[in-house]
């Protein structure tokens, strides 16, 4: 095993802007577009379960969204008269999802351009075994 040296090279920071971060927000709007397209267009009452999919999706932040939602019935006049089941989690999945995903996606190309810089600065370097 190489001993580690005492004083490494500084890395320069990453920029705050993430184009993976922002390909994942605009994914997620696009999801989330047709989601609402989806919800529109539905003729039944279970219009309300299409919400379910960004519960996973926007784990763990959509936990914020479960104790207003699907506390009352669906509205009779439909989605666009229905505040807690269908404008509610918009905005909440709209704002808070999208945000969500663009720190995802930052924090992984963050991870990996730490990865390829510090590869970059010690091309010699050997990978150590991890147990």
């Amino acid at each position: 095993m190489l001993a580690k040296p005492l004083f490494q090279q500084p890395v320069a920071p990453m920029p705050r802007y993430s184009s993976l971060g922002v390909a994942a927000a605009l994914l997620h709007l696009i999801l989330l577009g047709t989601t609402v397209a989806l919800i529109l267009g539905a003729t039944d009452a279970h219009w309300t379960r299409y919400w379910f999919i960004f519960l996973a999706l926007d784990f763990p932040v959509s936990l914020g969204v479960i104790p207003v939602n699907w506390l009352a019935p669906p509205a009779a006049g439909g989605p666009l008269h229905d505040l807690t089941n269908f404008w509610w989690p918009l905005l909440y999945h709209g704002i808070v999802g999208t945000g969500w995903w663009y720190i995802v996606g930052w924090a992984i190309e963050r991870k990996v351009w730490r990865r390829e810089t510090t590869d970059q600065a010690d091309p010699g370097k050997q990978p150590e075994d991890e147990d």
